[in-house]
């Protein structure tokens, strides 16, 4: 089931970001893994709109893991950096998983930090709601605060953040990248 089980049920997003692996789905179809089919809450066959989008490369991203048990793990840290080379970007306020030693761990990404490549020496961090993860150093941050408390209470936390960055234009633009972003229409 692509609504699937697992700790509580996040929100549904609107969209979300990653790259394609090859192009070999027959025309009009569109494989993608199915934590993506979760968060857009569509079931197989359902209609979604792609738009290829030029992501920042991501400079930082913070996970909130869902069950305190990761964070007593020997070297979590190393874990989840092991875990997170198969994930090609990340989108904020996505819920992404990772099985470790025969065990699923939940993580909300509660933030995204991106630099345009643009500018091969300039730093310039921005806010976003997604960034590329793959070939870029990625700074993690763990937001190991409210551990096991229901998963509700945490998206009301992230989201009570976000007032001043829905205010924000966000500039995208429609050129060509390397990064597709999936809209579910209403």
């Amino acid at each position: 089931d692509p609504r699937g089980p697992g700790v509580g049920v996040p929100p549904r997003l609107a969209k979300v970001f990653c790259s394609p692996l090859d192009f070999r789905a027959p025309e009009n179809f569109v494989f993608v893994p199915l934590w993506m089919l979760r968060a857009l809450r569509v079931a197989p066959y359902d209609v979604c709109f792609l738009t290829w989008v030029k992501l920042n490369d991501g400079v930082t991203i913070e996970l909130q893991p869902h069950q305190d048990a990761f964070l007593r793990l020997a070297n979590p840290r190393s874990v989840l950096e092991n875990e997170l080379k198969f994930y090609s970007s990340a989108t904020r306020l996505s819920t992404i998983s990772l099985v470790y030693d025969g065990a699923q761990y939940d993580f909300d990404v509660t933030d995204c930090v991106g630099r345009d490549g643009a500018e091969r020496d300039a730093y310039n961090p921005e806010r976003c709601d997604g960034v590329a993860i793959q070939d870029a150093d990625v700074s993690l941050e763990l937001a190991a605060v409210g551990l096991d408390a229901p998963l509700k209470k945490r998206r009301a936390r992230a989201d009570g953040d976000e007032e001043g960055a829905d205010a924000e234009e966000d500039d995208d633009g429609a050129e060509d990248g390397e990064e597709a972003s999936a809209d579910h229409p209403e």
